[in-house]
């Protein structure tokens, strides 16, 4: 449930930017304020972490950053608004780029760039918001833009999109002077349409004579055309400008982590485990011991064996209660084992879930989330559980 309404408030975040502008332009994307967008996903990252009423400050255990990242990098996968934000701006941009005899364009270019093209152009003296904020979203129109060869007369060779995957060729590379003033038609068999390989490796390096003559030339494309290269049809769509920017456009890797992900997402158990495996790594786990570090008052004992110290290799596994459960699993043997030969209650249960059976692993999985279940139960409502009753509410949990 809770996903669903995150998701509510980030349809609710697309709807409240589209506005009505004054020179009469309707449904122009002008982009959330920088302002507005913290404000939102303050907002999201408090009602994922359970506090749904002002008058509780609770604890946020992870910034909004971090929960954006994606799912195989330790991330939950949730939308980056300001992300989002360039995509729909840049979807402007691009229609400079594609549209050059629609009227916006036709507007715009003789107000910014009447003698260049909008990947050329520049902010100008006083610039309106709308400018503005469609320039600062310009590097995903050129990260994702890209030359569909037709004739190749109007592609020039340098410093324009045009190789494989919507690379360029640089204007700093040595021989680059040779082709300065040259189209690519200039390297190009124009009568049937192919390359010129003795001249592209008369003139340039081994790597980028290989990356031109792998660009592929088809004989049914007539005109010079740029394309969005994440698309097969070659359109701007804000998911795919979101994917690019997310995965290439972006450089968030100091966010990410490695580990297990891929494994923990693909499991067949209900979402509810894979997020406490999930927060069980990210140290969002809220033991007594873990909730004492984050500053709330509270007893560190065990809820179900009095002991001292309820911290998370407690709960799972050093607690007599937990013991028992495993015993009961077959599962107790293997769980030694990878306590022995890791640091932690963490790593043993990653490496745990790498070494299991599908099955098994299952199975793992959501008596880990059973465990936890019953010691909610006991610290909340005082409900003593018996062990069998425990494994068997996480047989049933498991996804056939």
């Amino acid at each position: 449930m809770r996903p669903i309404i995150i998701n509510y408030f980030f349809s609710f975040s697309k709807k409240i930017c589209v506005h009505i502008s004054p020179n009469g332009e309707n449904n122009k994307w002008r982009g959330l304020p920088t302002t507005l967008i913290n404000s939102i996903e303050k907002m999201m990252n408090s009602f994922w972490w359970g506090h749904g009423r002002t008058s509780q400050r609770g604890i946020h255990w992870m910034s909004w950053e971090k929960l954006s990242a994606p799912k195989i990098h330790e991330g939950m996968g949730f939308k980056d608004l300001s992300v989002f934000n360039f995509a729909m701006l840049g979807k402007q941009g691009w229609k400079f780029v594609a549209e050059a005899d629609s009227l916006v364009t036709r507007i715009f270019k003789a107000r910014y760039f009447p003698n260049d093209t909008f990947l050329t152009a520049k902010i100008g003296h006083n610039p309106s918001y709308v400018w503005r904020s469609i320039m600062g979203a310009r590097f995903i129109v050129r990260g994702g833009a890209k030359w569909s060869i037709g004739s190749g007369a109007s592609i020039p060779i340098l410093n324009e999109p045009w190789l494989t995957n919507g690379e360029c060729i640089r204007s700093d590379i040595p021989g680059a002077h040779f082709v300065s003033n040259l189209n690519i038609n200039s390297l190009m068999n124009l009568h049937d349409k192919s390359w010129h390989e003795h001249a592209v490796r008369q003139v340039f390096s081994v790597d980028i004579a290989e990356k031109i003559l792998h660009t592929p030339l088809i004989p049914q494309v007539d005109g010079d055309r740029i394309i969005w290269k994440a698309e097969r049809n070659g359109r701007y769509s804000v998911r795919s400008a979101y994917m690019l920017c997310v995965s290439e456009l972006v450089d968030s890797s100091y966010l990410w982590r490695p580990g297990y992900w891929t494994g923990i997402w693909n499991l067949k158990v209900p979402p509810k485990v894979k997020n406490l495996l999930w927060r069980i790594y990210r140290g969002c786990l809220p033991t007594r011991v873990r909730l004492l570090d984050k500053g709330v008052n509270c007893p560190t004992n065990c809820a179900s064996c009095d002991s001292t110290h309820e911290d998370l290799a407690h709960v799972f596994f050093a607690c007599p209660f937990a013991t028992q459960v495993w015993n009961r699993t077959g599962l107790w043997g293997s769980i030694q084992y990878a306590l022995s030969t890791t640091s932690s209650a963490t790593y043993a249960i990653f490496s745990i879930l790498q070494e299991l059976s599908v099955d098994l692993l299952q199975r793992f999985a959501t008596v880990l989330w059973s465990i936890w279940k019953h010691r909610n139960l006991k610290v909340w409502d005082d409900v003593t559980e018996t062990s069998a009753l425990v494994v068997e509410r996480a047989r049933t949990m498991v996804v056939d």
